[in-house]
């Protein structure tokens, strides 16, 4: 086998395609039923060789098999039958027969005539009541063959006719026999056509089978996609949610940081107001004491009590703009960041407007492929 895989190339290959082809159904099946020790031998190794290969035909050979093992008693009877056909003696071994005792019966008269030639010499001896008791005995042996030629002729012709009646029987079994052996071949023909369907059969029930597991993988696919964009579709608008609530938390908080400013605003201008107010009066008043000295220093007291109220007041003022200002830099912050979030809040919005697009896409396309 070594030598034969150097030689020949695709040996292996072609050996084991061999093996997978139906027409080597009808010779296996032989040689494991044969009566011969290396057939049977031979057969076995190859089956043992066969049977794990995928397109092995072993139930048209199983079903060979039954049939050679059914056919075996039929084709021993026939054997006998036929052997018992030519043992029937011809019609020229029946004369042959009729010779045989035909020559019996001639011997038996030649025997007479000698004993007759024998006492026609002693009947010059004998007197005549011996020669009486020779005619009677003569007679009877005469008799005597002529029953026993006719009792050979009546055996040979009911042996006749009971040969003639076995070849009857022996050619009504030899018709049933060809008649069974063209059943038996339209048996074969009938298994190889099943064989054959029963092949074709397999690959289409393959090529199903293969287009089912792939029809259930996209399937799962397909639907582990699906659970997964619904989990985000969900998580999207759970985020949404909370983006909606925080945009309406972050507007009512910028409405009550306007309010607060323009109120700061409304206090600062009333503020510059009495500044502007109390410069006045502080002019007035500086005027007044260059004519009134006696009175500035009554009105001392009370230019320092407003020079302290003038800076407690700028002092407000100055926080009241510092605050201003940090009020309008956290307007304009919170501003950019509400744009931010309504940005983020369209694109959310048109992410989740995709995803149920594409979601119900899907389900549409899982539809059709269930269907």
């Amino acid at each position: 086998m070594s030598k034969l895989r150097e030689q020949v190339k695709d040996m292996e290959t072609s050996f084991y395609r061999m093996l997978q082809d139906q027409r080597i159904v009808t010779p296996l099946s032989l040689a494991l039923t044969s009566s011969h020790r290396e057939r049977v031998q031979t057969g076995l190794s190859l089956l043992f060789e066969a049977t794990p290969l995928p397109d092995f035909p072993s139930l048209v050979l199983g079903e060979s098999i039954a049939a050679n093992n059914a056919y075996r008693p039929r084709e021993a009877e026939l054997s006998v039958k036929r052997v018992a056909v030519q043992e029937v003696p011809s019609p020229r071994t029946n004369s042959s027969l009729l010779d045989s005792s035909g020559g019996s019966s001639w011997g038996v008269q030649s025997l007479v005539e000698k004993i007759q030639n024998g006492l026609e010499l002693q009947e010059q001896v004998k007197d005549s009541h011996v020669s009486e008791i020779i005619d009677v005995y003569a007679q009877k042996f005469s008799a005597f063959a002529a029953h026993k030629l006719g009792c050979l002729l009546k055996d040979a012709e009911r042996r006749r006719e009971e040969l003639q009646g076995e070849l009857g029987s022996q050619v009504l079994e030899v018709q049933r026999s060809k008649a069974d052996m063209e059943e038996l071949l339209q048996h074969n023909a009938r298994l190889q056509r099943d064989s054959e369907e029963h092949q074709a059969l397999k690959g289409a029930y393959n090529a199903l089978l293969n287009r089912l597991n792939e029809s259930e993988r996209l399937l799962t696919e397909q639907q582990v996609a699906h659970v997964s964009l619904t989990k985000q579709s969900d998580a999207l608008r759970k985020n949404h949610e909370a983006l909606q609530l925080q945009h309406e938390r972050t507007a009512s908080v910028l409405e009550e940081r306007e309010e607060e400013i323009r109120c700061l605003r409304s206090e600062l201008q009333q503020r510059n107001g009495d500044i502007t107010g109390l410069r006045g009066e502080l002019r007035a008043e500086e005027e007044k004491g260059k004519e009134r000295d006696q009175e500035r220093r009554d009105l001392e007291e009370t230019v320092d009590v407003l020079r302290k109220e003038l800076n407690k007041t700028e002092q407000a003022r100055k926080d009241a703009s510092i605050k201003a200002s940090s009020l309008e830099l956290q307007k304009s912050q919170l501003e950019a960041k509400l744009k931010q979030r309504e940005d983020e809040l369209s694109k959310h919005s048109s992410m989740i407007a995709m995803i149920h697009s594409l979601s119900a896409g899907k389900m549409k396309s899982d539809v059709n492929l269930s269907l």
